[in-house]
């Protein structure tokens, strides 16, 4: 065990931390995306399709590899035309997230915390139904519709008058952005996961259908049991009006703090952490991780620089030299044989007029770019030498006698 654990630290370097570390996080938020999705599909096919590929690769099956090599473009262009609109929502979570953003202290004996908690619960006492959104980072425009424009500021006696049963309006749901009632009157996305509503109707398929769609909080209240629930990041959640303070409290603070999660989604967050850095470490093992010394030669033009002007270098002089290098597979695949330099300076001539001169080089001091993971095994040549003089004047060619 300790000549394993000795062999495998000789072949990590410090930026293999760093590249399973990357591919860690990239994992990560790939696995919260498809958890917090209400359709699996997506995430049910690159798993599959990834689980072939590993096997392969695994029993050197070498026909369904090469499927996998030629047609990945193919299965990519499918996988984003049958789920844009799941891509699109990803990366609008990603580019809207607030991981820097800091939290501001939050009071709800203060407006407009306070009344809109006062209201709901008033409300779910006289059993009156409501739907309130709180906007997250993500954009809300594709997923409202209708709406009439109020911008008011919040009081309880308004909050109360838009959902009253006469009101023209208490069918939909009102925006709340920061200290002001936006919108009243919207329809939201009715959700598709039937299964996922054990209690509730209309309003809470709306909510939990807004909740899948993007990163807002919905609060309901029912009409018929009076109960109030809260639908976020995909979860419809029943809560007790002592709750609703520490639930609502990343609303108001306009950042999700961890205060504002559940122990359920906790352990989760927790799971898929662990769950992303040991795919991280099993894919750096499959792929990164090989110790076998090979070979390889290249071919590098030789370039002759600063040759001084009125000289020139007599043919035939070496144009390329072949050049052996040796290390790990991941080191080759990283390398660009085109940054191969192996560049010559000739420098003054301090000859005299009409004299030869011969330059005298070593290959391998002059060789430029080569990766510091790859040892350089061979270089043919391994010294060029080559004369130069002088350029000799042309005499003019003799004219032409003229006809008469």
């Amino acid at each position: 065990m300790g000549a394993m654990m000795g062999h495998l630290w000789e072949h990590v370097r410090p930026a293999d931390f760093l590249d399973v570390a990357l591919v860690s996080v990239f994992v990560y938020v790939i696995l919260v995306w498809l958890r917090e999705r209400a359709s699996r599909a997506l995430g049910q096919i690159v798993l599959l399709l990834a689980g072939v590929f590993v096997v392969a690769r695994w029993l050197d099956l070498y026909l369904t590899t090469m499927v996998f090599h030629f047609g990945a473009m193919g299965i990519l262009l499918a996988l984003v035309l049958v789920f844009q609109h799941d891509i699109r929502l990803g990366f609008e979570r990603l580019s809207s997230s607030r991981w820097l953003c800091r939290p501001q202290a939050f009071d709800s004996s203060l407006t407009p915390a306070g009344t809109v908690i006062e209201s709901v619960i008033q409300m779910s006492q006289q059993r009156t139904g409501a739907l309130i959104v709180f906007p997250g980072t993500q954009p809300l425009d594709r997923h409202l519709r209708g709406g009439v424009p109020v911008d008011a500021e919040i009081s309880q006696p308004l909050i109360l008058s838009i959902f009253h049963a006469d009101s023209p309006g208490h069918d939909g749901a009102i925006l709340i952005d920061g200290n002001r009632i936006r919108l009243l009157g919207l329809y939201l996305p009715l959700t598709s996961q039937v299964s996922r509503l054990p209690y509730g109707g209309t309003r809470h398929a709306a909510a939990l259908g807004l909740a899948e769609s993007c990163d807002a909080t919905v609060v309901v209240v029912s009409e018929e049991r009076g109960s109030i629930s809260i639908a976020h990041q995909g979860e419809l959640e029943m809560v007790q009006p002592d709750d609703l303070h520490e639930r609502l409290k990343h609303c108001f603070e306009g950042a999700s703090g961890p205060a504002a999660l559940p122990l359920k989604a906790r352990l989760a967050d927790i799971g898929t952490k662990a769950a992303a850095v040991i795919c991280a470490v099993s894919l750096w093992f499959l792929f990164a991780y090989q110790t076998d010394t090979i070979q390889r030669t290249f071919v590098v033009p030789i370039e002759y620089r600063n040759l001084p002007e009125g000289w020139e270098i007599l043919d035939p002089k070496p144009t390329y030299a072949e050049i052996t290098l040796s290390g790990a597979q991941p080191a080759f695949a990283m390398l660009n044989p085109a940054a191969f330099a192996l560049s010559l300076d000739i420098g003054p001539v301090d000859v005299k007029d009409g004299q030869m001169n011969l330059a005298f080089w070593e290959t391998g001091p002059n060789l430029k770019n080569v990766p510091t993971d790859l040892t350089i095994e061979n270089i043919i040549p391994s010294t060029v030498r080559v004369d130069i003089r002088k350029k000799t004047r042309e005499k003019p060619a003799d004219k032409a006698a003229m006809p008469k």
